[in-house]
């Protein structure tokens, strides 16, 4: 039983969580890592925890309890990439690149090449940091604190998913925010200067040159960008053991 609980914990991670649940990464290992994870961490689960005896309605409300767990850990994860796409998509539109999208390897969807840049990025500094460590350490405070089929859906669960939800747009549009207003900026100048001199073809000269002062502003950016992610990333692991813990 304590084998089984735990498996239901990791495998609703898998459904959310950054890194587990692109394409890219294998199927079998999504099978096999969550039974080497409940082999490890099975042990763990306190034995009086355990039901002694339960019928089909408790084992699959027991069942879906487990997994909510998971579901959770790995929705808030996901809302840092989240903020991520959502700078690649504004940054995208500014320098021009909407109207061309690709096929995003990890999600399979039609999305902005700076999206796909953006994600790449951030997934890989996340795995630097060990990131996708957290999950299990979830998992394992989770153990201690949760009792098995004792989730419940608090208002403090719910203020915490809105609080973490609403950082999409936030760190969206700070990520985003020195492209945008630099582009902004570009396009009052061109705009100036085409009432200046009316003989310059501001179509012919105004993009590109917009989009010479943005990629240079996304490549300064960028310099920046690892160390918000950092800090992104060091608050996403205390946030996912607050959410285990509002989850009682």
């Amino acid at each position: 039983m304590s084998f089984m609980v735990v498996l239901f914990r990791v495998a609703g991670i898998m459904v959310f969580a950054p890194f587990f649940n692109g394409s890219a990464f294998p199927p079998q290992v999504k099978v096999i890592l969550p039974l080497i994870v409940a082999l490890t961490l099975g042990p763990m689960v306190p034995r009086d925890q355990l039901p002694t005896e339960f019928g089909l309605a408790q084992l699959t409300g027991m069942v879906f309890g487990e997994m909510l767990i998971g579901l959770v850990i790995g929705l808030a994860a996901s809302f840092i990439f989240g903020a991520l796409q959502l700078a690649g998509q504004i940054i995208g539109f500014q320098l021009g690149f909407s109207i061309i999208n690709v096929i995003d390897p990890q999600t399979m969807v039609e999305t902005s090449v700076i999206s796909i840049l953006n994600n790449f990025i951030g997934l890989t500094l996340f795995l630097l940091v060990n990131g996708h460590h957290w999950f299990f350490l979830a998992v394992s405070e989770s153990l201690s604190y949760l009792p098995v089929g004792g989730v419940h859906l608090s208002g403090a669960l719910a203020q915490e998913i809105f609080r973490l939800s609403g950082q999409i747009f936030v760190s969206g549009l700070r990520i985003a925010g020195p492209v945008v207003a630099v582009t902004v900026v570009a396009d009052v100048v061109i705009g100036i200067i085409g009432r200046a001199a009316p003989q310059i073809n501001i179509l012919i000269v105004g993009m590109p040159l917009k989009t010479l002062v943005g990629f240079t502003t996304l490549s300064i950016a960028l310099y920046f960008l690892p160390t918000f992610l950092g800090a992104s990333f060091l608050q996403l692991s205390r946030d996912l053991i607050g959410l285990v813990h509002s989850m009682r």
